[in-house]
């Protein structure tokens, strides 16, 4: 393997892990939104409780796309092998 073939593969690999760990914790961060949006609710303010609502629409969306992206890169490092 080249120099710089062995440079690429490592950048994909620590890719690898950071997409592993965004796609682990990003619900944690789901879970904060949810109360929040209850607590702005409560307190009368819809316009942004379906805001951050949105928000965690918008979380799931991108946990998809992670996947599908940390999906191909397993495939792509599999074949470098």
């Amino acid at each position: 393997m080249h120099e710089e073939d062995h440079g690429q593969t490592e950048i994909l690999r620590k890719l690898q892990m950071m997409i592993e760990h965004w796609i682990e914790h990003g619900d944690s961060h789901a879970e904060n939104y949810r109360e929040w949006a209850s607590k702005a609710s409560g307190a009368g303010e819809e316009e942004i409780a379906r805001e951050i609502h949105l928000a965690i629409d918008g979380n799931e969306a991108v946990k998809k796309h992670l996947k599908r992206a940390k999906a191909i890169l397993d495939a792509k490092l599999v074949l470098k092998k």
